[in-house]
């Protein structure tokens, strides 16, 4: 190895880190996430250096343990070092928030995606017991030892069967709260980039907001990719033009090794 790049793993070695995740893999978005772990590839980002987060039972329509193309591409992602954590259940909210502040946080932003925002106790503590056991039926036990609720929305009586669940980690929108090391270190990675795609506006909006995300001093930064994001060719190219400028200066990890280190 030369010496200038001896010098240049040395310096990447102290970077920042950059944790990738690509999000809401299932049987309903398969497809879309083999195409996101290509291109994550080409750029440089590999399997062991991703966090994937996994939907047992999207939207109700087909459980993971019942889809051999869905469960052999998660192996294989973890038999490579990826980090997998469950995504929910169904990853669907059920019924309507009607305060002002719930049509913003569950309508709003999460497009009723938030499934635990409203979950009392008893609903969220069945949501994570069937989730696992479906993780487990599909033998994706590593998938239970975190969890990040979808559209990062938790209700307080949520985020109290969370905490005491076990996990390694879970994820709120403002960081990584580290189960073992919560009172010392706090939230974890608060800088968030990602894009939105179920729209043309929305896609153009979180592209740019993204881009000039990129453009700041770097710090520990969670980069959100969504199969959704693979369907439009602008949010492509968006997301390699971020990637292209993080990367170089920044240092890719999977959660579990930047709570690890």
């Amino acid at each position: 190895m030369a010496v200038d790049d001896t010098a240049a793993v040395a310096v990447r070695a102290k970077a920042p880190a950059l944790l990738v995740s690509l999000h809401d893999v299932s049987p309903l978005t398969v497809d879309d996430c083999v195409q996101a772990v290509s291109l994550l590839r080409e750029l440089g980002v590999g399997a062991a250096d991703l966090t994937v987060f996994a939907i047992p039972h999207h939207d109700g329509v087909t459980t993971i343990d019942a889809h051999p193309r869905t469960v052999e591409f998660l192996r294989g992602l973890a038999d490579a070092g990826a980090c997998l954590a469950m995504h929910g259940l169904t990853h669907r909210m059920p019924g309507r928030a009607f305060s002002p502040a719930g049509i913003i946080r569950a309508h709003v932003f999460a497009r009723g995606q938030g499934e635990l925002y409203k979950s009392d106790e008893a609903d969220a503590q069945r949501r994570l017991d069937e989730g696992a056991t479906l993780m487990r039926r599909a033998g994706l036990d590593d998938a239970t030892r975190a969890f990040v609720p979808p559209a990062w929305q938790l209700s307080p009586a949520a985020r109290e069967v969370v905490e005491r669940s076990g996990f390694e980690f879970y994820e709120v929108f403002g960081g990584i709260v580290d189960c073992a090391g919560r009172r010392r270190a706090g939230l974890r990675a608060r800088r968030l980039i990602g894009w939105g795609s179920l729209n043309a506006v929305e896609a153009a909006a979180t592209a740019i907001w993204a881009s000039a995300q990129s453009l700041r001093p770097v710090t520990d930064t969670r980069l959100a990719i969504h199969p959704a994001d693979m369907r439009r060719p602008g949010q492509v190219r968006a997301v390699r033009r971020v990637l292209q400028r993080l990367l170089p200066r920044m240092r890719p990890m999977s959660y579990r090794a930047f709570l690890q280190a």
